[in-house]
């Protein structure tokens, strides 16, 4: 009993270390202290002036340790590029004046109008950042100065590649994939909310403005997972595996129907909790319609959660629209309701192809609910 607890202890840090990002980060600290090493002890030995400046290696090192190997080369390129810009930028300054106060300023205003260009990416800083070091720091040897900080970088960048390459290059499947799951929650509590508003017909507009920027957020950072994950297959040895491109597909179909899921909630939101079915005189309808939306709010948010099959919300959905069918007395209450109903069959199809033949702990068919699948 005592091996089983420890072994299940074991088991929750570990799950709680991958769900938190603290194993990738690990991952990614060893690797940058080690690239940086490498590129110190390279750089101690690399012929000529540049031998003189090995101090700048280790920082190429870590400017090219980015979260997946495309953007590690980006950056390094970027940066390398920046720099040249930046020691031309100096020697265009020297040329003009010696150093001094006015010379500080030329060089600062030129680079930081160079560096303005937004193909430079992360290179444009420095621009303006190598002049000053050449200008400042390499002064009167301005010249061997600029050639060993140019090289010393550029060696601290392939040194930070081949290892970002080599060891255990990053593939960000999985954290996408958790992050996709995790917006399944939000949503589910965005809808529970607007079941609330119309049993209880009080309306917080600064509440659901803040619902709803929890919802935006949500889904912004898992567009920026999934797109991440595409990166990182990108000049990645271990991309080439089978079914990693197969796995990116699914991974972006279910982000393109969250989005659509996410969309038809919003729709939802400025209907209950804004200017439809709460508000002052603007389709206000009565029980016989609430009551049966607030029910489909609810069963929908439990197939989201995965605790209830997807079939309950197309029962659901039924009612709302049988008592649509029992009432035409009033045409506001009919075009509001008629746009609830659109938005919540919106919101069960487009989850139902989020989640299809996909094994999530949450969703249609997670949580041990057992469900065909379409």
């Amino acid at each position: 009993m005592g091996f089983e607890h420890v072994a299940g202890v074991g088991t929750r840090i570990w799950r709680w270390s991958r769900t938190s990002g603290t194993q990738p980060r690990l991952l990614h600290a060893g690797k940058a202290a080690g690239a940086a090493a490498l590129a110190w002890f390279v750089a101690r030995h690399v012929p000529g002036v540049a031998s003189d400046y090995p101090y700048y290696a280790p920082l190429g090192a870590v400017i090219a340790m980015q979260t997946t190997v495309f953007a590690g080369l980006r950056s390094g390129i970027q940066t390398l590029v920046g720099i040249a810009l930046g020691i031309g930028v100096a020697g265009f300054t020297m040329w003009v004046g010696d150093p001094g106060v006015l010379a500080v300023a030329l060089a600062v205003g030129i680079g930081v109008l160079v560096g303005g260009f937004r193909i430079l990416g992360e290179g444009s800083s420095w621009v303006s950042t190598a002049a000053l070091f050449v200008l400042l720091v390499g002064g009167a040897h301005a010249e061997g100065y600029s050639l060993g900080y140019l090289v010393q970088m550029a060696v601290g960048v392939v040194v930070g590649l081949l290892v970002n390459f080599l060891v255990f290059p990053p593939l960000h499947f999985w954290d996408a994939e958790h992050r996709i799951d995790a917006v399944n929650e939000v949503l589910a509590d965005h809808l529970d909310g607007l079941a609330a508003v119309l049993r209880e017909g009080k309306r917080d507009v600064a509440a659901w403005d803040k619902q709803q920027d929890r919802l935006d957020r949500a889904i912004a950072d898992v567009r920026s997972r999934v797109s991440i994950a595409h990166e990182s297959r990108r000049i990645n040895p271990r991309g080439a595996l089978r079914g990693s491109r197969a796995r990116l597909q699914e991974d972006g179909a279910r982000f393109r129907a969250l989005e659509r899921v996410a969309w038809y909630a919003t729709d939802l939101t400025e209907l209950v909790a804004r200017s439809g079915p709460v508000s002052e005189g603007i389709g206000r309808p009565d029980p016989a319609f609430a009551d049966p939306l607030a029910r489909a709010l609810d069963q929908i948010a439990a197939v989201i959660r995965g605790t209830s099959p997807e079939r309950d919300a197309d029962t659901a959905i039924a009612a709302v629209e049988q008592a649509l069918d029992a009432s035409r007395e009033n045409p506001s209450h009919v075009a509001v309701t008629s746009a609830a109903l659109v938005a919540l069959r919106g919101i069960v199809e487009s989850e139902r192809r989020a989640t299809a033949d996909i094994d999530t702990k949450t969703g249609p068919f997670g949580s041990g609910v057992s469900q065909p699948r379409s």
